[in-house]
């Protein structure tokens, strides 16, 4: 790899670095909000908001695009994006958290695997043991000792982590047809219905009404500007300069990101095996840029 394709790739893996940081910061404040909202109103509420913010910035724009591209180039990953959630907290239910974030990491193993069966794009020697690290360091910071078996919640886990390798590969591909603030609608709006829907299922659509404390307000704002416009965006405009898989591996400081922002606000300690883990994580996305 040249020089300048380097800095070029470097600075698309920062932006999900960015991203990192920013759900990390996510995973904190879920965690305070779901104490008084249930979890797929306080989705619901934050897609709603996030996609009426992005047509009162970019409308005109986003209404053109989708009035003049095929919905077969961007329903797939809008679809695989806004299902993630829904499977992600459903796994929460059955399982604990370790397993879920473990499993749920694996989506950096699995795009690659996608690109290979959907669009044949083989990887070499060294993206092969860089994954294989990879799920060292995943295990090592995760796990920490191990998953208590495999059951529905795992199961739950595992499809989040296709879905979400899916609408990285995917997204690829619809990125070549429209823009990713479109891209970004598509899915925050189909994160809406699903989030809907599940929603009224569960009864629990009347938490709305909490959203009028200052305190949820804050939670929904930076839910929607912070995670789902920003966070979305810097995924697309990454995909459009740099592959899937090289998104996929610099998503694993995801869990890295949350340790330390829990760290710092709840007092949460990462083990010495997490921290092991952490520092192998870290590791591969540096030599994954060399």
């Amino acid at each position: 790899m040249s020089d300048k394709k380097r800095s070029i790739t470097g600075i698309y893996i920062w932006l999900i670095v960015l991203q990192s940081i920013l759900y990390g910061i996510m995973d904190v404040v879920s965690k305070q909000a779901y104490q008084t909202m249930s979890v797929y109103c306080f989705l619901f509420l934050r897609y709603m908001l996030a996609a009426g913010i992005m047509l009162l910035l970019w409308g005109r724009q986003i209404l053109t695009e989708l009035q003049t591209v095929s919905p077969s180039h961007y329903i797939l990953p809008g679809l695989c994006m806004s299902c993630a959630f829904i499977f992600s907290n459903l796994a929460l239910r059955f399982t604990t958290a370790t397993n879920m974030s473990f499993i749920r990491s694996l989506s950096a193993l699995i795009a690659p695997l996608l690109a290979l069966v959907f669009f044949g794009q083989r990887y070499g020697r060294k993206e092969i043991i860089l994954q294989l690290f990879m799920l060292l360091g995943l295990y090592l910071l995760c796990a920490k000792g191990g998953l208590g078996g495999f059951g529905l919640g795992e199961a739950f886990a595992l499809i989040a982590a296709t879905l979400v390798a899916g609408s990285l590969v995917f997204g690829k591909t619809a990125l070549e047809h429209i823009s990713p603030k479109t891209l970004s609608f598509a899915q925050t709006a189909l994160s809406v219905f699903f989030c809907g829907i599940a929603a009224l299922a569960t009864g629990t659509l009347q938490d709305a009404t909490y959203a009028f404390s200052l305190r949820m307000l804050l939670y929904l704002v930076y839910a929607a500007v912070g995670c789902t416009i920003m966070g979305y965006l810097l995924q697309n405009v990454a995909l459009a300069h740099i592959s899937a898989r090289q998104v996929g591996i610099a998503q694993c400081l995801y869990p890295i990101a949350t340790a330390l922002v829990a760290f710092f606000v709840l007092g949460e300690q990462l083990s010495f095996t997490g921290m092991i883990g952490a520092a192998i994580i870290t590791i591969c996305v540096l030599l994954e840029n060399v």
